[in-house]
């Protein structure tokens, strides 16, 4: 099976997240920002799996990511990285397959935390990849990070990235065996 795991990253959170979960898919998944995922890098592929952080209770914006760059940034002020596009328009021009798809989040846990997965997994919807399992979300503590770039991920949320990517890879062997 092969697998690419999609994100857009603003201090480091989603992109470790990506990375646990590919990990956890095993060998023949690769983890890349927005700006990697080209037509040709995901062509082929059995399963997309997409993800961004949760801002304002959505997908982040270009008015959102604007009002990050004009934030405090991470700590020192350490500013967004916006060098690649947001999953949103990642999303848009997404060509059609016919894998299946998975999203996932990194947010607070909290009430106002929530929003992201559902829109991304509609996205991989529309663009023909079928949902492989419901959305998931992997918890920050804040919207900073730290400077050893594991930002603010809590305790074990890594860990759950790479079970979550390990189960990925069995629902997806199961699929195989179905079929």
């Amino acid at each position: 099976m092969r697998a690419v795991v999609v994100y857009e990253s603003l201090w480091g959170n989603t992109a470790a997240v990506a990375r646990a979960i590919a990990e956890g898919l095993g060998e023949r998944a690769e983890a890349m920002s927005t700006a990697e995922a080209s037509a040709e890098a995901v062509a082929g592929a059995d399963l997309v799996v997409a993800g961004c952080p949760v801002h304002s209770m959505s997908m982040p914006s270009e008015k959102s990511r604007e009002q990050a760059k004009r934030g405090a940034g991470g700590p020192g002020g350490t500013p967004p990285d916006l060098s690649h596009p947001p999953l949103r328009a990642w999303l848009a021009g997404l060509p059609r397959g016919d894998g299946a798809g998975a999203a996932f989040d990194t947010s607070v846990d909290a009430w106002y935390g929530r929003g992201a997965g559902k829109r991304i997994d509609r996205g991989l919807r529309r663009a023909g990849y079928e949902p492989l399992v419901p959305p998931e979300s992997f918890h920050v503590a804040g919207r900073k990070v730290v400077p050893s770039g594991d930002g603010m991920l809590l305790d074990g949320e890594l860990d759950r990235a790479r079970e979550w990517g390990a189960g990925l890879a069995r629902r997806m062997a199961q699929r195989a065996e179905g079929d």
